[in-house]
């Protein structure tokens, strides 16, 4: 459901609630619980980075509770995810693809990024040490940085591997309207 067909029919319910003299506290109560799921399919090549981002924009931009800010957010997040994909996990193999699902709630968003990589099956990101800003920013490197800028972003993130059939990272991203439970 769009940003705009959702808040018309939350405008409508409290709208109509208000007519049948329901209470403002029982008004603010009402919520939408309907989650949509949509899942894209992209070859995996640098060339589609940009895509990446813009799709997620704009899938998530359709949810009432994520502004601009976390729309950038989460597409540097998206990005970082998908580079470390091709560079790491198919080593910029073209043939493969990398699978993003968006699962949609009024205040949430998970998004689920699948590769059947090979390198991508040893990963495990909680072996990665804590960086050190001083010493990275000396030696001015690059690159190195996509897991830690992907925490730092997301509210949760999780990493699984199913041996021999793909690697899974799953994003969770609260908007700024929700409550975290």
């Amino acid at each position: 459901m769009l940003k705009k067909e959702l808040e018309e029919l939350m405008t409508f319910m409290k709208d109509e609630g208000e007519q049948l003299g329901l209470s403002q506290v029982n008004l603010d109560k009402i919520k939408v619980d309907k989650i949509e799921t949509l899942k894209f399919t992209f070859p995996s090549h640098t060339s589609q980075l940009e895509l990446i981002r813009l799709v997620s924009s704009r899938v998530i931009s359709t949810l009432p509770a994520f502004d601009e800010d976390d729309l950038d957010d989460i597409g540097l997040a998206m990005d970082e995810a998908c580079t470390n994909i091709i560079v790491h996990s198919y080593h910029e193999n073209i043939s493969g693809v990398i699978i993003v699902k968006f699962t949609l709630e009024p205040d949430k968003v998970t998004i689920t990024i699948i590769d059947k990589g090979e390198k991508g099956q040893t990963f495990n990101p909680d072996e990665l040490s804590i960086v050190d800003k001083e010493a990275y920013l000396s030696t001015l490197s690059r690159g190195g940085l996509g897991v830690h800028i992907i925490k730092k972003i997301m509210d949760e993130v999780e990493y699984t591997v199913v041996p021999g059939l793909h690697n899974c990272l799953t994003m969770v991203k609260y908007g700024k309207i929700s409550v975290k439970k």
